[in-house]
């Protein structure tokens, strides 16, 4: 469980004997049926009423109220929702359990997706060093859905994978079509010698009376491991398995050997798209059994990470928890992992983020990173009254003697169905943070969009559950130049079913990290022995 977490004495799983929860997404209308006339309607210790202008909570409300029911509009809060009507003669208690719908809409991948979040918060949590409570609209998550491997099972799989690799360098590696058996001839003027020295052809050389010139021979490049990509793979999936190990020492220290070992591989060769293919059957494995060998034990490890069936128990504001999420997932993937959070009266995290300078972080080289999570950014203007402005994160990466500021803004929003208007709205917002921080990068996470398949009615009961069409893998990124050209919005997917290198991968292709330099002929990873 979350640390700070304390689940709902009322939000506990029903018993057997009990009706079975309707799952509804949120910002829905739900409708409970009632025996008569609900006089009142609770949500924990929360009393409901009709709709009224400054619900800043966001908590359900009520639409309409009669004899034969009562129609509650949902809002972000997701999970299990007891619902208490209050009769003239005694109560009822009738569980609706939400889920994100903005995830995806099918429930049981939504709540695979609000789990590995509220997952990878304990993680977070301990790295940050946070300085206050969690948020109250924070504290009442159970996760259900997952169980955590074991640390033996992942040892064991980390000592095949180190023999693998052993394994793939002794691998023949034959040399580019076209260069099999080949070296080619340089002829080094002056009186520098080479590495390598065709003597032969140099003394024939200096007969000519062309000395001191020598005559070199360059041998093709010697190809990666043939399993180097599924074995990289390996790593990775270990590597994210340790991550969902109890809180402790061990697994502090199995982090640190797996992310060591993966760094010690350098990142395979880009496939042409000709030759790439989607997932492979079973009879369509590689051929090399080292490669087919890598690809069943990563199968095996991902399987122990599956979620299992299961509803959570708590609740938890969607647009809070997400915006928590992408801040601290943004700050992580831009190295900014030292320094303090503290939360403010309205539940917001603050605080500056720096860069790791621990060598065994298991964080990739890059730049310097000072991150700050929602700054109140205030100044004059031309007039008397002052004015401030609070972007999400605001980040200045330090590179080579000169910095680039980079600002972001988190929408649990979708982006891409928002009227122009809501649109216009997202860009001048952002260009109003960048304008007054000059930052040269403005972002806007979200979801992404929905992915195809028909959306699931409004209600459903819990044995209905099945995963079926989770969220593309394809990022939702959208670049707009603007005029000038020295400056840029972003519209960035962040989904936590995304794979763990893809927001990397993107804050690469947008230059904001550097891209990791290619090694021809890889030293062994330090992996556990």
């Amino acid at each position: 469980m979350w640390p700070g977490f304390s689940p709902d004495p009322a939000a506990a799983p029903p018993s057997p004997g009990a009706p079975a929860a309707r799952i509804v997404a949120e910002e829905r209308t739900v409708f409970l049926p009632t025996r008569e006339l609900a006089l009142e309607v609770w949500l924990g210790e929360q009393r409901l009423s009709f709709f009224v202008n400054g619900n800043r909570d966001r908590v359900p409300h009520i639409e309409q109220l009669t004899a034969s029911g009562v129609s509650i509009r949902l809002t972000d809060w997701v999970g299990r929702l007891p619902f208490r009507l209050v009769y003239e003669r005694g109560e009822e208690v009738q569980d609706v359990v939400v889920y994100p719908a903005k995830l995806s809409r099918t429930p049981k991948t939504a709540f695979a997706a609000l789990a590995r979040m509220v997952a990878e918060l304990p993680e977070l949590q301990r790295r940050l060093h946070f300085g206050g409570d969690l948020p109250e609209a924070l504290s009442g998550v159970q996760t259900l859905w997952a169980v955590p491997p074991s640390r033996e099972a992942l040892l064991s799989v980390a000592g095949e994978a180190q023999r693998l690799w052993q394994l793939a360098r002794r691998q023949p590696r034959p040399a580019p079509p076209g260069q099999a058996g080949r070296a080619r001839e340089r002829r080094v003027l002056g009186g520098q010698v080479p590495d390598r020295v065709d003597w032969n052809r140099t003394l024939d050389l200096w007969g000519r009376g062309e000395f001191p010139h020598h005559v070199a021979l360059d041998l093709p490049a010697p190809q990666l491991p043939p399993a180097l990509g599924p074995l990289r793979e390996l790593w990775q999936a270990l590597e994210t398995a340790a991550a969902h190990l109890p809180p402790g020492t061990e697994r502090d220290e199995l982090q640190r050997r797996f992310a060591r070992a993966l760094a010690a591989f350098p990142r395979p060769e880009p496939v042409p798209a000709a030759r790439r293919t989607s997932a492979l059957p079973s009879a369509s494995l590689p051929r090399d059994p080292v490669s087919r060998r890598a690809a069943q034990l990563t199968a095996e490890v991902r399987a122990l990470l599956r979620p299992t069936s299961g509803l959570p128990g708590g609740r938890v504001r969607m647009a809070e928890l997400y915006e928590f999420w992408a801040q601290i997932t943004l700050a992580r993937v831009l190295g900014a992992v030292q320094g303090e959070l503290s939360t403010t009266a309205d539940g917001l995290y603050t605080g500056t983020l720096r860069s790791e300078d621990a060598p065994d972080a298991g964080l990739p080289a890059g730049p310097g990173a000072t991150v700050s999570l929602n700054p109140r950014l205030a100044f004059g203007g031309i007039g008397l009254s002052a004015q401030t402005l609070q972007p999400d994160l605001l980040a200045v990466l330090e590179r080579r003697g000169s910095s680039e500021v980079v600002v972001a803004d988190v929408k649990y929003r979708p982006l891409d169905r928002l009227s122009s208007d809501h649109q216009r709205e997202v860009n001048d917002q952002l260009l109003r943070y960048m304008g007054l921080t000059h930052a040269a990068t403005g972002l806007v996470l979200w979801p992404g969009s929905d992915p195809e398949g028909e959306p699931d009615p409004d209600s459903a009961p819990a044995s209905d559950l099945h995963l079926a069409g989770g969220p593309s893998p394809a990022t939702d990124r959208r670049v707009s130049v603007l005029p000038g050209g020295r400056a840029r919005l972003v519209r960035l997917r962040l989904h936590p079913l995304d794979p763990p290198d893809q927001l990397r991968d993107d804050l690469r292709d947008l230059g904001l990290l550097p891209h990791e330099p290619s090694i021809s002929d890889p030293p062994p990873p330090g992996g556990p022995t």
